[in-house]
């Protein structure tokens, strides 16, 4: 042994390094500090060296990331629209990466700074700026739409906020009178036209219970708009986004040099000209949102009330306020919007957040998801159906 390693004073700084293969990705550094070999006269100085359990649980997140680098790059098509995914534990990202093309015809790669839209994981935001409303006192979610948004039919006047929340109010969705007007996906139709769409709807599903329901979402965002006087997109950036230092905006529609390009399973390009928002229209990366998912563990925006009179969804899950939550405690939600796909979870401890955002409809979102989900989290949750 030399001079310097016999030192019981010297600590030994091992740094491991874990280089993620996908483009784009922010090398995540590892430091294990190891106390030098102590002589029989002179004890280590303990206050210097890292607990072992800290070392063991290093060289985990290691290998999981390592795993994880092999799970997306056995999953996802190099030279196809592809994923973006991110994983964050007790709030700190441990692991993110991309593979695929954002632009096809220009081969532009995917990388964990492309932005997309979340489709229907959006619609956790609008559910909790109408949870901070009533916290607030400007509402109660046993107050009937008619009271918040004109024009609506007689429906509305039984309609309760609680029952749009939760999918129970059964109006139907608004792309089926949207198209019945002759109005395609990639035409345009702003948040007034999709109202107008749904003031056109006279009668409700019949039945009772869960209906899930994308109209539903556009009344919430009308509510708030009304209620705070700010439209949905200011209001969640006033309140969660800046406050949360979030890099998201609530912009379906919006295109930019890094923004993935929406296509179909074919390939084939999937503008969207529907811009109506509350339901889908989150711009953001899978990082910021593993961060946001932290509000679920430790957050004052999403509170406890978020859980409060959530209904069967028919699937052996129950829909919560913008997100299931599934019989082990999980909680989730996925998205769809033209060629958009998403998938986001939370762990039934909160404690591990994942996310995974594709480009295209025949990415292979869930079986990323779920390959992501076996290494990171104690146990599968139940996939939400696709919105």
């Amino acid at each position: 042994m030399s001079s310097t390693s016999s030192d019981p004073r010297t600590i030994l700084g091992i740094v491991t390094t874990v280089r993620h293969r996908a483009i784009g990705v922010t090398t995540i550094t590892l430091v294990v500090v190891l106390a030098g070999c102590a002589t029989p006269s002179m004890a280590p100085d303990r206050s210097l060296a890292t607990p072992l359990s800290a070392e063991k649980e290093a060289l985990a997140v290691a290998k999981k990331s390592d795993l994880s680098d092999d799970s997306i790059e056995r999953l996802v098509a190099a030279d196809q629209p592809g994923c973006s995914a991110a994983v964050a534990v007790g709030g700190e990202l441990v692991w993110a990466s991309a593979r695929g093309l954002a632009d096809l015809a220009n081969g532009v790669p995917l990388t964990t700074t492309t932005r997309f839209d979340l489709a229907s994981i959006s619609k956790q935001f609008t559910a909790t700026a109408i949870l901070m409303l009533q916290r607030d006192r400007l509402l109660s979610l046993a107050d009937p739409v008619s009271q918040y948004v004109d024009g609506l039919p007689r429906w509305a006047d039984q309609v309760t906020l609680d029952q749009l929340l939760h999918h129970t109010a059964r109006i139907p969705d608004f792309w089926v009178e949207l198209e019945r007007a002759g109005v395609e996906f990639a035409d345009v139709a702003d948040q007034a036209a999709t109202l107008d769409a749904i003031e056109r709807e006279s009668t409700r599903e019949a039945g009772d219970g869960y209906f899930y329901s994308n109209s539903h979402y556009v009344l919430l965002a009308e509510v708030v708009a009304r209620v705070s006087g700010q439209t949905l997109p200011e209001f969640l950036d006033e309140r969660i986004f800046t406050p949360l230092n979030l890099d998201m905006v609530v912009a379906p529609g919006l295109q930019g040099p890094d923004i993935a390009i929406s296509y179909e399973a074919d390939f084939s390009l999937r503008p969207g000209g529907w811009t109506a928002y509350g339901h889908t229209g989150v711009i953001t990366t899978p990082t910021d949102l593993v961060r946001w998912g932290d509000q679920y563990r430790t957050g004052d925006l999403v509170q406890n009330d978020f859980a409060i009179g959530p209904v069967d969804d028919g699937d052996g899950a129950r829909y919560a306020a913008g997100i299931t939550i599934n019989d082990d405690g999980t909680l989730s939600h996925s998205g769809r919007w033209g060629g958009y796909i998403s998938h986001f979870r939370v762990s039934a401890d909160r404690d591990t957040v994942m996310a995974v955002a594709c480009n295209g409809r025949g990415a292979n979102r869930f079986g990323l998801a779920d390959a992501l989900w076996r290494l990171w989290a104690a146990s599968p949750t139940q996939q939400t159906p696709a919105s």
